[in-house]
C-alpha cells in the first residue's frame, strides 16, 4: 500500500473509531473523560513525583508498567497497520465486497481495542500502585491552572 492510500484508510478508521458526532451535535471535550479523569497518566504522576512523595519503588513499579506497554502497543501498531492495509486493499477494488470489507473493518477495531485495553490496564495499575492521599493530591494538581488534563 503506497503511503498516501494508507493515510486514507487511516483517516476513514479514525474517523470511526473516534465515533464522529452526528450533524448537529457537539463533539464531548476529551477533558470531560469520565473514565480518564479519574486515573493519573504517567507524565503528571512524574512531573509532580516530589509534591506527591513518590518513592523509589513506586517510582521503580511504574517505570516497569510504562515500559512493558510501550512494547506490548508497539507489536500491537504493527498487527493494526498490516490489518488496516487488508482492508484498503478490499476497498481500493472497483467493486467492494461489503462483506469482506466488514470483516476487516472489524479486525481494524479489534486491534484498536487491543491497544486501548493495554493502556487502560497500565493506567488502572498504575493508579493502584499509588496511596489513596497520593491520588488525592494528584487530583488537587490536576485542577490547578496550569495542571496536566
Amino acid at each position: 500500500m503506497r503511503p498516501r492510500e494508507l493515510l486514507g484508510v487511516v483517516g476513514v478508521v479514525a474517523t470511526l473509531a473516534l465515533g464522529m458526532p452526528a450533524a448537529g451535535q457537539e463533539a464531548p471535550s476529551l477533558n470531560e473523560d469520565p473514565l480518564f479523569s479519574s486515573l493519573f497518566p504517567p507524565e503528571l504522576i512524574m512531573q509532580h513525583r516530589r509534591a506527591i512523595g513518590l518513592d523509589d519503588e513506586q517510582r521503580d513499579a511504574i517505570s516497569r508498567l510504562i515500559s512493558d506497554f510501550q512494547g506490548q502497543v508497539l507489536s500491537l501498531q504493527w498487527e493494526l497497520l498490516d490489518e488496516m492495509e487488508q482492508l484498503g486493499q478490499v476497498t481500493r477494488r472497483p467493486r467492494v465486497d461489503l462483506d469482506e470489507a466488514m470483516d476487516e473493518i472489524g479486525d481494524v477495531l479489534d486491534k484498536e481495542k487491543d491497544i486501548k485495553t493495554a493502556h487502560l490496564e497500565m493506567l488502572v495499575r498504575i493508579k493502584n500502585i499509588l496511596r489513596v492521599d497520593q491520588q488525592e493530591m494528584l487530583d488537587r494538581l490536576r485542577d490547578e491552572p496550569g495542571g496536566s488534563d
